[in-house]
């Protein structure tokens, strides 16, 4: 059997860099809460977590990303 990462968020994940991310959508189609949504950031599309009060801290969306900008 192979070893799986396991990651225990204590915190909702936020996307850290939010000028790297290519608004690609992934993080939205992973949220079960959808808690994700495009906005705008220095006129560029991008993602991002509008009410993270609401996370559960599954961390699909961290999976999800393939830049690793949300931690």
């Amino acid at each position: 059997m192979g070893e799986e990462e396991i990651t225990l968020l204590h915190t909702p994940p936020l996307i850290t860099e939010p000028e790297r991310c290519s608004g690609c959508g992934r993080c939205i189609a992973a949220c079960p809460e959808k808690l994700y949504g495009f906005e705008y950031y220095q006129h560029r599309k991008t993602s991002r977590n509008k009410t993270p009060a609401k996370c559960t801290l599954c961390g699909r969306c961290v999976t999800a990303c393939p830049l690793d900008i949300i931690l």
